[in-house]
């Protein structure tokens, strides 16, 4: 293996899709490639931080509504710098922080973005749908996590945090390297584009 931060994880909606897309990837990346399904790489603690999007490439529909799943449950921004700041005046060292070095499970801090009266969840370590659900029944509606990787949530309870407007941040964002793109999909960007962050690489299957 090479270093960790030239790992990449191929992401796709199942790990058979996962794993012929490292196929097309092979020559594109500088370190090996990892192949995980969505639900796979969420579970895994220690898996890459920089990923591919590997749509499976059955059908326009299909590969967009699976970006937009990656986009909501993974592609969480960090904590903007004055949340940021509040955070490691909080814990006694900058973030992203390491799994064993949180000291406090909840902490509430101001949130600039949205008012003086508003406020954010620091949450340590797995977030479940149980403690999820708790959670809701606050006031607070920006959430920040260590990881979108320690949130183990099931599907419809995030929809309804969604509604409820809870939005999450992550000390440790998860960072796209690129999309791996049928031609179909490619040609169809504009549909999709404002799900990844802006100047997110494209890469063609069957083009080098």
């Amino acid at each position: 293996m090479g270093r960790r931060d030239e790992v990449l994880a191929a992401v796709a909606p199942t790990r058979a899709s996962a794993r012929s897309a490292v196929v097309h990837l092979a020559g594109r990346a500088k370190g090996p490639i990892d192949p995980f399904s969505l639900a796979e790489y969420l579970a895994s603690p220690h898996a890459a931080g920089r990923i591919v999007l590997c749509p499976a490439g059955r059908s326009l529909t299909s590969d967009i509504g699976f970006l937009r799943e990656v986009s909501e449950r993974a592609l969480w921004a960090p904590p903007d710098p004055i949340l940021a700041g509040a955070i490691e005046g909080l814990l006694g060292f900058p973030p992203p922080a390491a799994p064993d070095r949180f000291r406090d499970g909840r902490a509430l801090l101001a949130d600039r973005k949205t008012g003086p009266t508003a406020t954010a969840l620091l949450l340590e370590g797995t977030v479940t749908s149980a403690r999820a659900r708790a959670l809701a029944a606050g006031d607070a509606r920006h959430w920040i996590v260590e990881s979108p990787r320690r949130v183990r949530v099931e599907r419809r309870l995030m929809k309804r945090l969604r509604r409820l407007g809870v939005r999450w941040s992550a000390l440790e964002p998860v960072t796209v390297a690129g999309v791996l793109a049928s031609p179909l999909l490619a040609a169809a960007r504009s549909r999709w584009k404002s799900l990844l962050p802006a100047g997110t690489p494209v890469w063609v299957r069957g083009r080098l």
